[in-house]
């Protein structure tokens, strides 16, 4: 008999955390007689010690819209209940209050903003005496050893003193970052007290269970543009670590439509100062005769700072400069030195037919060592970008500017029989764990059809399949929706919320047809078994994997331990060469 070469198991094996609707749904803790809400899940997120946190409606006798949705956290044998629509607030905090809305019903905010360490930042409206809408969002930083924090209350004096008020809704976004600290930052709207009109009507704020306090208010002087002030956007805000970045418009001076928009970050700087780190218009730091165009608007990325260093794209013009065939970048900055990290017209490993133009802006993310993980467009070298063949890629930047493209539109999808990749771009909720691996979704054309998948891949494993429709595992019945939280799911401190530094990743799964629902973990990239033969990952092979894999014969399942997208004797092969225990 053929004695086959170990292969090493990339990944550890699907865990279904909570099951929504069908023959065996899960309980739901504290609660007795109460179940879960089909369909009514939010994304999970998930920190670094692997404990998960969600939003999701129950309903039975008892049950209203007063009382029904809760957020959670833990894993199946401890989970703890950070909030519940009218029940009290944390910690027993603003006594005689509840989650809820002035008409008694759905309190709770859906995102569950959770720091590496499993603090849970949990928001949305309160209900209780005296309350008014001008005072009926909050937002409280339940800790890891579960201290309970009054962050931010709508209603609160704005901490840069004057009288005004903060008037902004605390009621959560998925923008939102918080650190293991509970901090995170908001743009918000103030009114009364020293607000003159729109002048000064809007601030950045820092709030933290330690107190709140000023990042930047609107009318201030501009960081480094003399005779100047700024208006900081409503959006695009970063945390990351204690530092901000963000973007704003200069007003006043010799400030022209042309210069107007800029880069702002507290990093490399003192306590409570910033700078501006790109502004259209000006020359770029390291490349000759090349300047950020003028009239166009630097961008960061979803989650820019990197360490010590921000990651932020810009269009391009100068006399070095294209138009259409290297007339965009991403750039690293770091204490005023810029470097290129990929730039329109650059090959790309492994394409001979088409060279880079850019990435979808929103499908980029990075971890906090420096990789970027991203969906990449195509083009010819002249820089004509229609009927380009199979035009989309996923790509990886290391942090040591090594390059590698991980699949391309039109490549064979393993782990599915005949299928190739779709279009990229746009669809793939790219996320990226500080342990080198990437996952993404794509739906993978088979003949006339499409089947949605999920990929992971990482340098030693590679590239393969995780998931895809029609899987049984998730529900008991054929899964149609895989979904990743994606580059935006990101924390105060650096990582990623829906796929943890070290690599366990967190998606909702479910079959709309039957009403059932899950969430589901898995280990990515980090073995949990020394022998992929070890089907039900029990330590041994035996004839429990044998049974299993006869049961697949033929198919694409769980038992093609080769990938080469069907269950036969070569995997057989591999089953008899490993049989005995894994030790």
């Amino acid at each position: 008999m053929l004695a086959l070469p170990a292969i090493a198991l990339a990944d550890g094996a699907w865990e279904n955390l909570l099951v929504v609707g069908g023959s065996s749904p899960s309980s739901v803790p504290g609660v007795a007689g109460a179940v879960w809400v089909p369909n009514s899940l939010n994304n999970p997120t998930v920190d670094s010690l692997g404990r998960v946190s969600f939003r999701g409606q129950i309903g039975g006798e008892g049950i209203t819209l007063a009382n029904s949705r809760m957020v959670l956290l833990g894993t199946p044998d401890n989970w703890i209940t950070i909030g519940r629509d009218g029940s009290a607030l944390p910690g027993g905090l603003l006594p005689g209050y509840v989650w809820n809305t002035a008409s008694g019903t759905n309190g709770l905010g859906s995102s569950n903003n959770i720091s590496a360490d499993g603090g849970v930042l949990v928001s949305g409206t309160i209900n209780g005496p005296g309350v008014t809408t001008a005072t009926d969002t909050a937002s409280f930083f339940v800790s890891s050893a579960g201290v309970a924090s009054l962050v931010a209350r709508e209603g609160d004096a704005f901490p840069g003193g004057g009288g005004s008020k903060i008037t902004t809704a605390m009621t959560g976004s998925s923008g939102t970052r918080v650190s293991n600290d509970g901090e995170y930052i908001l743009s918000v709207a103030l009114s009364g007290g020293d607000v003159s009109g729109s002048t000064n009507n809007g601030a950045i704020v820092k709030f933290s269970p330690a107190g709140a306090s000023v990042v930047f208010r609107k009318g201030d002087a501009a960081p480094g543009v003399e005779g100047s002030t700024m208006n900081p956007d409503s959006f695009g805000l970063n945390f990351n670590d204690g530092n901000v970045s963000f973007p704003g418009t200069i007003v006043g001076g010799s400030v022209t439509t042309s210069n107007d928009k800029a880069l702002f970050t507290s990093v490399g700087t003192a306590p409570g100062q910033l700078r501006m780190y790109a502004r259209e218009g000006d020359a770029v730091p390291g490349l000759a005769d090349t300047l950020y165009k003028p009239a166009a608007t630097p961008t960061q990325i979803a989650q820019p700072i990197v360490g010590s260093s921000l990651v932020f794209f810009a269009d391009l013009a100068g006399e070095a400069v294209t138009t259409g065939v290297n007339d965009w970048a991403i750039f690293g900055e770091s204490g005023g030195a810029v470097q290129v990290l990929l730039r329109k017209g650059e090959s790309v490993p492994g394409v001979t037919d088409t060279v880079f133009r850019q990435v979808n802006t929103s499908s980029i993310t990075s971890t906090p060592s420096g990789m970027l993980a991203y969906q990449g467009l195509l083009m010819f070298a002249d820089g004509t970008t229609t009927d380009i063949p199979n035009g989309t890629f996923v790509g990886v930047r290391k942090p040591d500017g090594t390059r590698i493209t991980v699949c391309r539109q039109g490549d064979a999808a393993p782990g599915i029989k005949g299928g190739t990749f779709s279009s990229l771009n746009g669809s793939t909720s790219i996320c990226a764990s500080d342990s080198g691996a990437v996952v993404f979704a794509n739906n993978v054309t088979t003949g006339a059809d499409s089947v949605a998948a999920l990929f992971a891949w990482d340098e030693s494993a590679g590239l393969r399949l995780i998931a895809k429709a029609g899987d049984t595992n998730f529900t008991g019945t054929p899964a149609n929706q895989l979904t990743l939280i994606g580059g935006t799911g990101q924390n105060g401190d650096g990582g990623g919320t829906g796929f943890n530094a070290s690599g366990q990743l967190v998606i909702r799964a479910g079959d709309s047809v039957n009403s059932v629902n899950a969430v589901a973990r898995i280990q990515i990239g980090n073995p949990t078994s020394s022998c992929p033969a070890d089907l039900d990952d029990d330590g041994d092979v035996d004839g429990t994997d044998l049974a299993a894999l006869l049961a697949q014969w033929g198919t694409d399942g769980s038992a093609d331990i080769n990938g080469d997208g069907t269950v036969n004797a070569t995997d057989l092969s591999s089953v008899l060469a490993a049989w005995g225990s894994c030790s």
